[in-house]
């Protein structure tokens, strides 16, 4: 962009303070979008002020700041930081170039200091009268702007650090300077305090900035969960965000991928807004239990309302047992029986069940005869509707009676005996093993619904039901306990044990951005450097990586064997949407279940780790010794901080 010479100052007096024009200020409704970098505006309005009302006397901070103006036009990092040292060189108080080498820093902890930096230099600059005299209309100054970024970027540091209380402090006066904000920065605010557990203050904001956006409904429609469980204003609020944006709901609940970078516009109502308020929002809903699972409830649509288990029962008539009598009763042995298949069917209601499958069977002739599938235990008059089925559409056979019916005793045989002597067909209780036929056509069943579904838990060498059962305890408690809140980014904690031969591990905590919650256990600490400080895509970084992981997940994206097994055992579950998925990341993309002892060594990670955080803040590289309970006896671990980079 070409730049005017700047001309000599003229006498006479100063222009009038740059503020914007009043319908401009605050007038922004939407949460910011990627536009072109503000600077490059305040830039142009800065020499349209000049034009218009005359050069205002040239100072060592106004040229350092024409030099920032230049430098953010740039795209290459090292000519724009130059810039920035150049123009630091003619002013030290300028906080935009501190602000502009801040966003290229290295590490978090030099961001936070070049952002602190700024801040100091840009209250120095203002002085104290200015903010008493301007508070409540500062984004309107231009020159407010620099003060006003750096310490959004304080904020936005701090939280990554994970000092999160600071954090939202700053946000907060930041709306107390500026309650227009157009800065958006009350979007970020909201998550932060739901985030941090502080609904009143939330309440309190969300009643200060009344607007139909997608993030201001959805944020909405979350707080009143928070605050009244699954009531009729939360729902009507969740309905009025539905019609504000219908695409937040898939990439919330993980139906649609979340994409990791910002869309390039945002238009309301569309994806693109779904996918913004989505990435800064989605750790708001999985902080709040039982969000998720609301949300999936109540917006999904219900399935098709039909009969979940066929045609209406009759049951025994005396009509019926007339017509039966006739039918030839050539010898024939049936074996009946009901018992639970390996899968997950949904009722009207949305629930997953584990259905029931009703079968008869001739191991006389080797017929497959009759079956029928149910949600719910077969009611008497459901087998004997089938057994009636059985008898006048056999397949292949003519209509015919069974001589004898081998069962296992039950209420259900009890009630029908009568009727089944009535028509001459005797029931004969089987021993345990006796239904061969039925177990086989069963196998037969298991084998072709786990054809396509990886293994499960139970499946691996060495795992036992108490086994992975205490492994879902601990992550239970870890999940309740959420210890990802109190961190920050690219933090690990060195692990060691005698236990395992191997070792050491670096834990990383999942679950700052919301979108995977979970540990990582890496044994290769450059491997875990170069992916926090060199850039490469999320495919680069998975492929190179190896690691013991545990994630949490919703029940449709569980192993069915490991959901079933869940169900089975009573497994402790703590939120339908965080069911425990651990597995063994190999190089490359491979995944496999975990074997025992990697089992156990989450399992006694997930019950050391958040006491560690709790107790232990990073930055204290001190070796904590803990011992914890694991499947097969107690396990000593040595905790420790790495140095953060």
């Amino acid at each position: 962009m070409a730049r005017k010479r700047r001309q000599p100052p003229r006498k006479g007096p100063k222009p009038p303070p740059a503020r914007l024009p009043k319908h401009q200020a605050g007038s922004e409704l939407e949460p910011p979008g990627p536009l072109p970098d503000r600077r490059v505006l305040e830039g142009v309005m800065r020499g349209f002020l000049a034009g218009r009302f005359g050069p205002s006397e040239e100072t060592p901070l106004s040229r350092a700041q024409d030099l920032v103006y230049q430098a953010v036009e740039l795209t290459d990092p090292t000519r724009r930081a130059g810039l920035a040292h150049r123009a630091l060189e003619i002013c030290p108080d300028c906080a935009d170039a501190l602000v502009l080498l801040a966003e290229q820093a290295p590490t978090r902890k030099e961001a936070l200091d070049l952002y602190q930096q700024a801040v100091a230099a840009a209250e120095r600059t203002l002085g104290p009268e200015f903010f008493r005299r301007e508070v409540g209309r500062f984004w309107g100054l231009l020159e407010t702007r620099p003060y006003m970024r750096a310490r959004e970027g304080l904020a936005h540091t701090l939280w990554t650090l994970g000092r999160r209380e600071e954090a939202a402090a700053h946000l907060q006066d930041l709306l107390r300077l500026n309650p227009n904000d157009n800065q958006g920065v009350r979007y970020v605010l909201a998550e932060w305090l739901i985030d941090l557990d502080r609904d009143d203050d939330l309440g309190r904001l969300l009643a200060n900035y009344k607007e139909p956006t997608a993030a201001w409904a959805y944020t909405g429609a979350l707080f009143a969960f928070r605050q009244q469980g699954d009531s009729p204003e939360a729902r009507a609020r969740l309905k009025a965000a539905q019609q504000a944006n219908e695409h937040v709901p898939a990439i919330l609940l993980g139906e649609e991928p979340l994409p990791l970078e910002r869309p390039s516009y945002m238009r309301r109502g569309h994806e693109d807004e779904a996918i913004c308020y989505a990435q800064g929002g989605l750790s708001a809903w999985r902080s709040t239990p039982g969000a998720l699972a609301w949300l999936r409830k109540t917006t999904r649509p219900a399935p098709p309302q039909k009969p979940s288990d066929g045609p209406p029962e009759i049951g025994p008539t005396a009509l019926a047992k007339v017509r039966l009598r006739r039918l030839p009763q050539p010898f024939d042995i049936w074996q009946v029986d009901f018992r639970r298949i390996p899968t997950l069917v949904q009722r009207d209601d949305g629930e997953l069940v584990q259905p029931w499958m009703t079968f008869v069977a001739s191991p006389t002739t080797g017929a497959f005869l009759a079956q029928t599938m149910t949600v719910d235990p077969p009611s008497s008059a459901r087998v004997w509707d089938l057994l009636v089925q059985a008898m006048r559409e056999p397949n292949p056979d003519e209509p015919h009676r069974p001589t004898q019916l081998e069962i296992f005793p039950g209420p259900v045989w009890d009630e029908l005996r009568p009727h089944l002597d009535a028509i001459g067909v005797d029931c004969v209780e089987a021993d345990a093993n006796a239904l061969h036929v039925i177990d086989l056509l069963l196998e037969d069943m298991k084998r072709f619904l786990a054809k396509d579904q990886p293994p499960g838990l139970l499946d691996m060498p060495g795992m036992t039901a108490d086994r992975v059962g205490r492994f879902y305890q601990a992550a239970a408690v870890f999940y309740r306990r959420a210890p990802w809140r109190s961190l920050g980014y690219e933090e690990a904690i060195r692990v060691e044990t005698d236990r395992f031969d191997s070792g050491p591990w670096y834990a990383v905590v999942m679950g700052r951005s919301g979108v995977t919650l979970g540990v990582a256990l890496y044994d290769d600490l450059k491997l875990l450097r170069r992916m926090w400080t060199r850039p490469g895509t999320d495919e680069d970084n998975a492929r190179l990586s190896v690691s013991i992981t545990v994630t949490f997940n919703p029940q449709e994206k569980i192993p069915m064997a490991d959901l079933l097994a869940a169900r089975q055992h009573g497994w402790d579950v703590a939120d339908p949407e965080a069911y425990p998925q651990p597995f063994k990341k190999e190089r490359g993309m491979t995944l496999r279940p975990p074997l025992a002892w990697e089992l156990e060594l989450l399992e006694a990670c997930l019950r050391a780790i958040p006491d560690f955080i709790a107790a232990h803040r990073p930055g204290d590289t001190t070796p904590h010794r803990t011992t914890v309970p694991t499947a097969s006896g107690d396990t000593t671990l040595v905790l420790s901080w790495l140095d953060n980079m």
